[in-house]
């Protein structure tokens, strides 16, 4: 039987066990957060340190990704009539 791994949450310091909060890896680091709501305002938090000359031009990039894959999931979806 194996042993449950209690983690310990980043953001508000409670406890839980691996495998049931959100894990984020950024490089070789890995942050653990016993829920979405903690992830998201340490995501926050990271954003708003970033300098907006390194993020702008990511986040412009990744909208532009996401748009794009809309676009195609829209096309797939629509009724071809022939």
């Amino acid at each position: 039987m194996s042993k449950k791994v209690k983690m310990k949450c980043m953001y508000c310091g409670r406890t839980f066990f691996r495998g049931q909060g959100i894990e984020i890896v950024i490089g070789d680091e890995r942050f653990y957060f016993h829920s979405k709501r903690c992830a998201l305002k340490f995501l926050q938090m990271l954003l708003e340190r970033i300098p907006p000359e390194v993020s702008i031009p990511t986040a412009k990039a990744l909208a532009r990704e996401l748009q794009e894959a809309i676009r195609k999931k829209e096309e797939a979806s629509k009724k071809k009539f022939a």
